[in-house]
């Protein structure tokens, strides 16, 4: 866990020396600053970010109809069908028009000439990205490991829970 927070609403009071501001300067021009006022804290811009950026589904963003932040399965509507369930398996796999391959690979295929739209896909290989082909180098849990095991470490991932040379991967 870092032991030093980055400065966010919440600068150290300086006297306008060269290269510094003035903040008594700054409190009274803008005193219904919400920096100012109180009502924009450390804490408070954490926890807008956690709930804006880290959790929940986002809908019509990023160019699809819905997106998952949490990374621990969807539902069978829409794109989150796509997304790794609780069982490790993906809803649709390897059918093609646009689903991967496998819950371990996308699919190889291409949509055809001159398209670009994934829905145009079709079925991935008979076998194709079944089983993991073996395991990675380096430190980590591993190509083995299920992607709805890692899925549930990702999002466990808070603000301020990871640091140099850590993983929430569980190693």
């Amino acid at each position: 866990m870092p032991s030093v927070k980055q400065t966010t609403v919440d600068p150290a009071a300086t006297d306008g020396g060269l290269g510094s501001s003035n903040t008594e300067t700054l409190v009274s021009s803008f005193p219904a600053s919400p920096i100012h006022n109180g009502d924009l804290t450390r804490d408070s811009v954490q926890e807008g970010y956690e709930a804006s950026a880290m959790t929940g589904v986002v809908k019509d963003g990023n160019g699809l109809p819905s997106y998952n932040r949490d990374f621990t399965g969807g539902s069978t509507s829409s794109l989150e069908g796509f997304q790794i369930p609780p069982d490790g398996t993906v809803a649709d796999a390897g059918a093609g028009g646009g689903a991967p391959a496998s819950a371990y690979v996308p699919n190889p295929a291409s949509p055809g000439p001159g398209s670009q739209n994934p829905s145009d896909l079709p079925a991935a290989p008979d076998g194709f990205g079944q089983s993991p082909n073996g395991d990675t180098y380096g430190v980590g849990t591993g190509a083995l490991t299920k992607p709805a095991d890692t899925s549930k470490a990702i999002s466990s991932v808070k603000l301020g829970s990871y640091g140099l040379g850590t993983s929430n991967s569980g190693t």
